[in-house]
């Protein structure tokens, strides 16, 4: 079968959803399809742009691919008979993030059309689609919410293999994009509190030059400077592969994420992850003092929480074994979605 898998590309930035795509279609490839990956350019600024590109996305049909899947805005709207959605998220700028300091389109009365005009082409276009299937019950529930619009939940496996149990270190370690939403500076403040001797391990690239230059800024502080490490960029697989085998533990605490394959990464690494109680997504995995802890998104509560498993590295151990075995119960693989998208 001929499949597009269709996603946006936003030029130079590389993420969980450009993850997600290749292996879907890698998948795709192994089950013995023949896929092709189908990125259409995405730039939300100037706002008028959004609307550019969702016009672009309707008069843009694949008419020789035999199933379409739809990945993420704008390009889950391009238009096929034959159409299955596997949502990643919204242009949550439009949705939950409005009305906050990251909605991202003006508040004005042009911004206000925009959104409408996003809110209006999710109802009705969204529905076009034989099945509509979402990486997280946290992306269904705001689309529910928003939009009337019920969809199955349908997690993704890791792209990248060799994630094990190592032996326990004496760090914490956050593995992501940098920005104001996965709320590193949260975590590094944190580190104020920490009374034992662990220590924290950053990794991963600033979004734009503002946040590079906030966490440049804190980490120079002497208080944190001996205590927190910032790998600054992205880092080999490997050499994250083992970064998060020899952790103490996983932390991540992003506002309300869509699924979270940090968190995925902890637990195949039979690692416990500390997450915050509005992190959404890791939400769905992490159960306090079972296979992590949740804890409110507050510096001194994520620096009490760190101290915890650093005092009890048995506990610790239980915890990890328990997000290793959670993990294997949930039966993600890339050959179930293969079956359920192709199936459907």
């Amino acid at each position: 079968m001929k499949v597009a898998v269709v996603n946006t590309h936003v030029p130079f930035v590389r993420g969980g959803a450009e993850q997600l795509a290749e292996g879907l279609v890698g998948a795709l490839r192994d089950a013995g399809h023949e896929p092709a990956l189908v990125r259409l350019p995405f730039f939300w600024h100037p706002d008028p742009r959004i609307v550019e590109h969702m016009l672009a996305a309707r008069l843009t049909p694949i008419p020789d691919a035999d199933l379409v899947v739809g990945l993420k805005f704008p390009a889950y709207l391009v238009p096929h008979p034959n159409k299955v959605l596997w949502l990643l998220h919204q242009h949550r700028q439009a949705y939950d993030l409005w009305g906050t300091p990251w909605q991202g389109i003006a508040d004005t009365a042009e911004g206000r059309a925009i959104r409408a005009a996003i809110i209006r082409a999710d109802t009705q276009h969204i529905p076009e689609a034989r099945r509509v299937y979402t990486i997280s019950g946290r992306v269904a529930e705001r689309m529910r919410d928003f939009n009337g619009i019920h969809a199955e939940v349908l997690y993704p496996p890791l792209l990248d293999s060799g994630y094990q149990a190592g032996p326990m270190g004496d760090y914490v370690f956050y593995p992501s994009r940098i920005n104001v939403l996965k709320r590193q500076t949260l975590v590094v403040e944190a580190m104020r509190h920490v009374r034992s001797e662990s220590r924290l391990v950053i990794a991963g690239q600033a979004d734009t030059p503002e946040v590079h230059a906030e966490l440049t800024t804190l980490l120079a502080e002497p208080a944190l400077a001996d205590r927190v490490t910032w790998l600054d960029g992205w880092i080999p697989h490997e050499q994250k592969v083992r970064l998060m085998s020899e952790s103490l533990a996983c932390v991540f605490t992003p506002l309300d994420e869509d699924y979270g394959y940090v968190t995925v990464e902890a637990f195949s690494s039979s690692k416990p992850v500390i997450t915050c109680d509005d992190s959404g997504g890791p939400l769905e995995f992490v159960q306090h003092d079972v296979t992590g802890m949740v804890v409110p998104p507050e510096a001194s509560a994520l620096g009490e929480a760190i101290d915890t498993l650093a005092a009890d590295h048995a506990r610790t151990t239980e915890m990890g074994l328990a997000a290793h075995i959670l993990l294997r119960e949930r039966q993600i693989s890339w050959e179930r979605v293969v079956e359920v998208i192709v199936g459907t």
